[in-house]
C-alpha cells in the first residue's frame, strides 16, 4: 500500500473523528516539512542552513529589531540554540547584534543588506525544485490550498504568542 493510500485509508476510517483528521493533517504537513527542509538544505549549503535562512526570512517578512529571547520563543527553540544561530549569522555579516538603547544588557538583532541578499539567494536556489513541482503537480491546486494553510499558520502563531507572551 502506498503512503498516500495509507493516509486516505486513515482518513476514511476516521473522518468523523476530528482529532484523527487533525492528526493526519499535521502528520502530512510534518512529512512535507521534513522532505522540503532536507531539499532546501542541499540547495542552501554551504552559505546557509535552514535555521539561519529561517531567521533571515523572519526578519524580511515581519521586520527586525528583535531580541534573541524573542526570536527563541518565536522559533520555539532554546535561547542558547538561537544565540548560536545568531552568532553564525553575525560572523557571516548577515545580522548585526547591538545593545538596546534603553538597556545595554539587552541585545537587539537586525538584518543587514548582505543578509537580505543571502535570503533572496536562498529563495532563488529553490527554482529547480519549483520547476520539478510545476511539471509534476497542479500548481493551481496548490495555490488554492494556500489560504487555508495561511489561516492555520496564523491561528497557530496566535496560540503560540498567547502562550509565550509574544506580540
Amino acid at each position: 500500500m502506498a503512503a498516500g493510500e495509507q493516509t486516505d485509508k486513515l482518513l476514511s476510517m476516521s473522518d468523523s473523528d476530528p482529532a484523527a483528521v487533525i492528526f493526519t493533517l499535521f502528520n502530512e504537513i510534518g512529512i512535507i516539512n521534513q522532505l522540503s527542509t532536507a531539499r532546501f538544505a542541499r540547495v542552501l549549503a554551504p552559505e546557509l542552513n535552514p535555521s539561519e535562512f529561517g531567521v533571515l526570512n523572519h526578519f524580511v517578512r515581519l521586520g527586525d529589531g528583535k531580541s534573541p529571547s524573542y526570536l527563541a520563543k518565536a522559533f520555539q527553540v532554546t535561547k542558547p540554540s538561537m544565540t548560536a544561530i545568531l552568532a553564525k549569522l553575525e560572523r557571516k555579516g548577515y545580522v548585526e547584534i547591538v545593545g538596546s538603547a534603553e538597556d545595554r544588557r539587552r541585545k537587539i538583532v537586525t538584518i543587514t543588506t548582505p543578509g537580505r541578499h543571502a535570503r533572496n539567494r536562498g529563495i532563488k536556489a529553490m527554482t529547480p525544485l519549483a520547476a520539478i513541482l510545476e511539471e509534476n503537480q497542479d500548481v493551481s491546486k496548490l495555490a488554492k490550498i494556500l489560504p487555508t494553510l495561511q489561516a492555520l499558520r496564523e491561528f497557530l502563531d496566535a496560540e503560540r504568542n498567547a502562550v509565550d507572551g509574544l506580540s
